[in-house]
Order: structure tokens, then sequence, then C-alpha cells
């Protein structure tokens, strides 16, 4: 069974490598996701370089149904957080690495006709 990574267990990894409290590390951690949360909420998009880019969507009104009844029911229009993986965290959770990983990266930022992206 996977671990469970928690803001908690992030403060006291982060407590640890930086010699700080884990009091002080909870608020830094606290401060990131928020700094995040409120930049999305703005409406701007959020880039972390090696990990990922979170954005906002706005999801169209549609008609959706009931599983129990099967009656129809108008779900209403909403704002959603999207993530979008880099490159690297999908090649290391895919467990790619070395050339293989290098390729994927090219090949997803550039499409040129030196580099062999097929197959």
């Amino acid at each position: 069974m996977a671990t469970v990574v928690t803001r908690d267990v992030l403060a006291k990894q982060l407590a640890d490598r930086a010699e700080i409290t884990v009091t002080a590390a909870r608020d830094e951690v606290r401060w990131f996701f928020d700094t995040i949360a409120q930049s999305l909420e703005k409406g701007d998009e959020v880039r972390i370089h090696g990990f990922g880019n979170f954005k906002t969507a706005q999801r169209a009104a549609r008609l959706g149904r009931n599983p129990r009844t099967g009656e129809a029911v108008k779900v209403p229009a909403r704002r959603v957080v999207r993530f979008s993986a880099s490159t690297s965290l999908s090649s290391a959770v895919k467990g790619v690495t070395g050339f293989s990983a290098l390729r994927a990266t090219v090949c997803r930022a550039t499409a040129t006709a030196w580099w062999p992206c097929a197959a």
C-alpha cells in the first residue's frame, strides 16, 4: 500500500532538511499551498518546473442523470482546477529513466526531423 503524504509529513521533512522547527515548517508549507490557491482563485496559471502546471477551466452547464432514478438533472456551470504533470514527473512515475526520459522530454518539446520521435 502506498504511503499518504500529508501537509504534516511535508512539514516534518522540511523541518529535518532545513533544520528549523516543525511549527515554522508547517507555516511555510501552509504558505506554499495558500499561495497556489490564491493564484488559482485569481485565475492565474501556476507553473512549477519539473512538477507540473495548475490552471482553472470553466465547465459548461450540462444535463446529467440521477443514477438511482434515471431522472434528468441540470448540472450547473462551474470553475474547476486542472493539473497537467510535467514530462519529468510523468517519466518518473512511469519509471522511465536515462535516455528514454530525455527522448520523451525532447520529443514533447520539439518536433524536428532530426530527432526520431516515432515509436
